[in-house]
């Protein structure tokens, strides 16, 4: 997309199609008619605006959203010939386009023939984006294959800094940085600026500064308090339209403070005055969390060594602070003892209790008692155990929580004639009862079971705490499930649960759609892949087979495995590893087929059988009365 620096007439925003004779339809059983569009817009720099036009479908066949019969609104270069393509610069303002290439398919549903489809679309001008005017340039097209479906020439265009002889222009800002807290003075310099009736309007990302002074050529203001970032300042003369957007960066000069802290039993709560992260770790391998504080009863006269501290290490982006972190000690402190908490190597300075590397306390008892069990749930056919608990736990190993002891958990549904399930790992994707200490506890616990569960089965769930009577022997074991202030869930805790009714409909296909296509245009070479989601979970099977057919009746069938050989139909089916809803297909030998009228396996194709694929009760796709089983480009 080139930029146009040419003013547009009143009448151009009327209308803008271009002068050409019409052309026909290029694709059997399409074809449209241009309708009208929303007017061209006036924009500033990081603002965001709104395109609709509207064409009337006057094929043979009806658009619908999400088939194989989908119309899309694709973008084209300014030669308006060369579509599904766009120009360097477009890319700036795609604002949840389709793609990089189709800015949008129809608002309807469906449209069906004689009905008008409705195409709408945001742009957002850069930050910093020169003055001008930018045309967006499109065509209808087929989505499944990307023909124009009547080539029309449609266009509209956005103009940065083009509101009126009004407005003012801005050249630029000095400085171009402060500091969150506000109050930097800005000079504004440009042209057009006008300090009558009332000195202009000056905004920062939105929110107006103070102006200070006023001349012909420049404006001084104080930036307001803004969070880190950078935003567009405009400044609007009185009564006219607002003036280019130039780029001011807040940044965070001030340091974070230790503003307080509380103590109960062996924890201590800290807080900040702004979010702040970790260094190094607070916990574990490479812990300075010792260093970093010292914990001393002022009662007593003791110290208390800190043994962990529960604040992030911080991400590359240092966007994962926190303003309250735990900071675990050795041993509880007694309750109403008088307790000095410093930072760094404030010990025995703390003079004044609002200094910022100190602060002073009288500890408490530790809150909540005893954690308890508040519920458990499993799926059927599933083979995870949820288990809730009053208050956050962790599960300690040196204390038992470990497979030998089938993680100190066990299930009875009072049957004799039944086997009941043992637990033998976590479920690390949906635990949260960490097992590096405290500083990892959470809820819920998930534990993994040797068998899925059946269905309408209720089960009672047992807490037992290994001792040294266990086999093997656990001597001196105690707390394997504890709270923050290590006092441990109690053994015998028991909760009972139901599973539901079994699951008897099965799982269809929502989505198809390539993935890669690495050598012709069919489907055929080594590599080229697709991707299914599914309705629900699944049951991971990673062989079986795949019936495909295009759309002038050629046919394969593809051989999955877990590893993939050279040979003719094979390929690798691999699910994702959270939900186990999406199959990768990668071909890994050359798929041969059953030419139909045009030979090769063209894309788009259907699936029409799966086998060795069920979800997790066992229920094998509906492949016919899926929503979506054509493998095309999306």
């Amino acid at each position: 997309m080139r930029k146009i620096v040419t003013a547009v007439s009143a009448a151009s925003l009327a209308l803008s199609m271009l002068a050409m004779a019409v052309p026909a339809a290029a694709v059997t059983g399409y074809d449209s008619a241009y309708a009208g569009e929303s007017a061209f817009v006036n924009i500033s720099p990081g603002q965001t605006q709104n395109f609709q036009v509207f064409f009337a479908n006057t094929g043979t066949t009806t658009w619908s959203r999400g088939t194989g019969t989908q119309v899309d609104l694709a973008a084209c270069l300014e030669d308006k010939v060369t579509c599904n393509a766009q120009d360097a610069t477009e890319a700036s303002w795609n604002s949840g386009w389709l793609s990089s290439t189709r800015y949008a398919t129809t608002t309807q549903t469906t449209t069906a023939p004689g009905s008008l489809g409705t195409f709408s679309y945001n742009v957002t001008a850069p930050v910093g984006v020169t003055a001008g005017t930018y045309r967006f340039n499109g065509d209808l097209v087929l989505s499944t294959t990307g023909e124009r479906i009547h080539p029309d020439g449609y266009y509209q265009d956005a103009t940065v800094g083009g509101a009126g002889s009004g407005a003012a222009v801005l050249t630029s800002l000095n400085p171009t940085t402060g500091t969150t807290g506000g109050g930097t003075a800005v000079t504004l310099t440009g042209t057009g600026i006008a300090c009558t009736p009332a000195f202009p309007a000056v905004s920062f990302g939105g929110t107006n500064a103070v102006v200070t002074s006023c001349g012909s050529t420049s404006v001084g203001a104080t930036s307001p308090a803004h969070a880190a970032g950078s935003v567009t300042v405009t400044l609007t003369n009185s009564g006219q339209a607002a003036s280019n957007g130039l780029v001011f960066t807040y940044a965070d000069t001030s340091a974070p403070s230790y503003t307080g802290m509380s103590v109960s039993s062996n924890v201590v709560t800290v807080t900040y005055s702004e979010p702040v992260c970790r260094t190094t770790p607070g916990s574990g391998v490479g812990s300075t969390a010792a260093a970093d504080w010292t914990v001393n009863n002022v009662s007593g006269a003791t110290n208390d060594p800190v043994t962990s501290d529960n604040t992030p290490v911080c991400t590359t982006a240092k966007d994962n602070g926190v303003t309250t972190a735990l900071v675990f000690l050795t041993n509880p402190m007694p309750p109403g003892a008088f307790v000095e908490t410093d930072l760094n190597t404030s010990a025995g300075t703390c003079v004044n209790p609002a200094a910022t590397t100190c602060q002073t306390a009288s500890a408490t008892s530790a809150p909540g008692g005893a954690p308890t069990i508040t519920s458990a749930s499993g799926a059927v056919s599933g083979r995870n155990v949820l288990i809730n608990f009053s208050q956050p736990v962790w599960c300690d190993p040196a204390n038992g929580f470990t497979a030998v002891y089938n993680f100190d958990f066990t299930l009875n549904d009072n049957n004799a004639s039944t086997t009941d399930p043992t637990f033998d790992a976590v479920d690390a994707t949906n635990n949260k009862c960490g097992t590096t200490g405290q500083t990892s506890a959470g809820t819920p616990l998930s534990l993994h079971t040797t068998a899925p569960l059946p269905a309408a089965t209720t089960y009672t769930l047992t807490f037992t705490q290994p001792n040294s009577s266990s086999t093997p022997p656990c001597a001196g074991c105690a707390g394997a499930v504890k709270n923050v202030y290590n006092v441990a869930l109690a053994t015998g805790s028991t909760v009972t649960f139901t599973t539901g009714a079994a699951d008897f409909t099965p799982p269809t296909m929502i989505d198809a759609r390539m993935a890669a296509n690495v050598g012709s245009t069919d489907f055929t070479d080594p590599s080229d892949a697709f991707t299914v989601t599914f309705s629900e979970k699944m049951n991971g099977g990673q062989t079986g087979t795949i019936g495909i057919q295009d759309q002038d009746g050629s046919t394969a069938t593809i051989q999955c495995s877990a590893a993939g050989t050279a040979a003719n139909n094979q390929a690798t089916c691999a699910w994702d590893s959270g939900t186990t809803t999406v199959l990768t297909v990668t071909l890994t030998g050359t798929l041969p087929n059953t030419a139909g009228t045009t030979p090769g396996m063209q894309i788009p194709f259907n699936i029409t059988s799966l086998t060795g694929v069920t979800d997790v009760a066992g229920n094998p796709p509906n492949v016919l009365g899926s929503s979506d089983r054509l493998v095309d480009y999306e």
